[in-house]
């Protein structure tokens, strides 16, 4: 019996933490969270309220989530005597033998549960929590005493890997695993004339800004081409602003927060998929984006920049077409290249489905997650199961 341990099992962009619940150990895994929302989807058992209440209830919930792990970090320094019973009761009860936990911040709360109850703990290393926590000291500090008491890390890339091995985790603890995708779920494009999608949240390391800017330069050479944005965040206002200032407001259509369905529909007619991911300020940087993997197992064409793991999957040349971090003049140059050939723009985006069967389907995912975890190999083929959180 293996424990998946997450803040959230609702979080709408967080379907990899949904597939590891669903697909890791089908009909022996449970959950730990902090807020229960969205974890009955499952139908397994349930231990909620962990790392405990929230002095930070009254700010928005991503905002309030991130100050409860600092206040559990530099003021608590871990969860409460009392939840960590109840984390040790629960996996005794349920005979867990591993854990995986999502994030590293979480992984640094449990470690002490964990090691009392005699289970092995393996933290998911994803974004944030790799590449701005490390930059403050008492987090290193805390990492540390992770990666000494943990049995493995796991990372979404080897640029991931990389840079903990830079802050003391040991080489051998560290395992890459990238998020995968069901091929199921996505089909070659039609590839419809023109069309460019951009998929993921408003926020600085995504930069949806910077692709449309790109757009903007090559928008009067290709007046029939049209840029799709689907997601929400931060970086809206700025984004529709520059858009209404280049009169563009009928070819860049900004469709919001929408489901998975929805998303893989809009796949299913683009011709090319473009993500100008850069790092952020604070030094917020990607894993390896799932919306990319899922742009290739649709057949798209990808455009995007040379950022964290986003080259180990798409090959420069052959299933797409990378450029530096904030240069907009050369994504510009590189949409425009695909736009002018959709011969060559079809054949990246085939290499790059091939590719994606090849490497990155939710069984391979699977595969390298239950090697690292040292749980038994499965030969059961995946069974299909809709992500239900919208």
């Amino acid at each position: 019996m293996i424990a998946v341990v997450s803040q959230f099992f609702n979080i709408p962009s967080e379907t990899f933490i949904r597939d590891h619940v669903r697909y890791l150990s089908p009909g022996k895994t449970v959950l730990i969270c902090q807020n229960p929302d969205g974890a009955d989807q499952f139908g397994y058992p349930v231990l909620s309220g962990i790392p405990g209440s929230s002095p930070f209830g009254r700010l928005p919930s991503r905002i309030a989530s991130r100050a409860h792990l600092v206040w559990l970090a530099y003021i608590r320094e871990g969860i409460s005597r009392s939840n960590e019973d109840r984390v040790v009761e629960f996996f005794k009860t349920h005979n867990v033998d591993a854990v995986l936990v999502e994030y590293l911040t979480m992984g640094a709360l449990l470690g002490r549960a964990c090691r009392r109850a005699g289970v092995r703990l393996y933290a998911h290393a994803h974004g944030a929590d790799s590449t701005v926590m490390p930059r403050k000291h008492l987090w290193r500090r805390r990492y540390r005493h992770l990666f000494a008491s943990a049995d493995g890390i796991i990372t979404p890339s080897r640029f991931i890997a990389d840079r903990l091995a830079q802050i003391g985790c040991p080489h051998e603890k560290l395992h890459v695993s990238p998020c995968g995708i069901l091929p199921e779920r996505f089909t070659p494009s039609t590839r419809e004339s023109g069309r460019l999608l951009v998929v993921g949240r408003f926020v600085e390391k995504k930069s949806p800004h910077l692709a449309i800017e790109a757009f903007v330069r090559i928008a009067s050479r290709f007046p029939e081409a049209r840029l799709d944005l689907v997601g929400d965040g931060p970086l809206m206002a700025r984004c529709k602003a520059l858009v209404g200032q280049e009169n563009l407001s009928d070819r860049v259509i900004f469709h919001g927060y929408r489901s998975t369905e929805f998303v893989q529909g809009m796949m299913q007619n683009a011709a090319i998929f473009v993500q100008h991911s850069v790092t952020a300020r604070n030094g917020d940087m990607e894993g390896l984006p799932v919306s990319i993997l899922e742009a290739m197992a649709s057949a798209l064409p990808v455009v995007a920049t040379r950022h964290s793991g986003i080259p180990e999957a798409v090959v420069d040349g052959e299933t797409g077409i990378l450029v530096e971090e904030h240069d907009i003049e050369s994504m510009a140059e590189a949409m425009a290249g695909l736009l002018a050939e959709p011969h060559r723009a079809a054949k990246m985006g085939d290499a790059g489905r091939q590719h994606v069967l090849d490497h990155f389907t939710q069984r391979h995912t699977r595969d390298r997650l239950r090697y690292a975890m040292v749980l038994p190999t499965m030969a059961e083929p995946l069974d299909f199961a809709e992500d239900r959180v919208q």
